[in-house]
């Protein structure tokens, strides 16, 4: 027990501090603190990015680098959102999976295989191949494709030059 209140502070002293905060933009890159009057070029850079309160600390978090923060915009912060709507479409295109396997198997039964006249109750959506089959595989993917692209916009995002939604 008394190791591990022994580790407490110093893995709070290991955190980053944000003594100072950076703004950048196209032109320029303004580092300052924020006990310091603001340059009017410091102002327009804070204004200009959402990420950033009035005063010019972060509004939602931030990055840092040897106590020097830089504020990142919602989505760069926001994680659970973008991770459940990921999680949804891929659960929602597995189950169009499912749909387009046991469809084909019922299209494959009622075509290559003989049945007694009583079983053979098909209902219209049924009749046609292309829409028993095609229409849920076609979802799934299309499902399964927004949810891997949901799941790793953040990433993309950051490779794109640092662009970020709402910030």
């Amino acid at each position: 027990m008394k190791r591990v209140v022994a580790l407490i502070p110093v893995v709070s002293a290991a955190a980053c501090q944000c003594d100072r905060y950076r703004c950048r933009t196209e032109d320029a890159e303004y580092v300052y603190a924020l006990e310091e009057m603001p340059s009017q070029e410091m102002i327009e850079c804070m204004q200009a990015n959402r990420a950033y309160t009035p005063r010019g600390d972060c509004k939602y978090c931030s990055s840092c680098d040897g106590n020097v923060c830089e504020c990142q915009g919602s989505m760069a912060c926001d994680t659970l959102l973008p991770t459940a709507a990921a999680v949804v479409c891929i659960v929602l295109g597995l189950m169009l999976c499912l749909l387009g396997v046991r469809s084909t198997c019922s299209w494959y039964k009622r075509h290559y295989r003989v049945k007694p006249y009583d079983e053979c109750e098909v209902r219209t959506w049924e009749r046609k191949a292309s829409v028993a089959i095609g229409l849920p595989c076609c979802g799934a993917v299309l499902f399964i494709g927004v949810g891997i692209l949901v799941w790793m916009s953040p990433s993309i995002l950051d490779q794109a030059g640092g662009f970020a939604l709402g910030g």
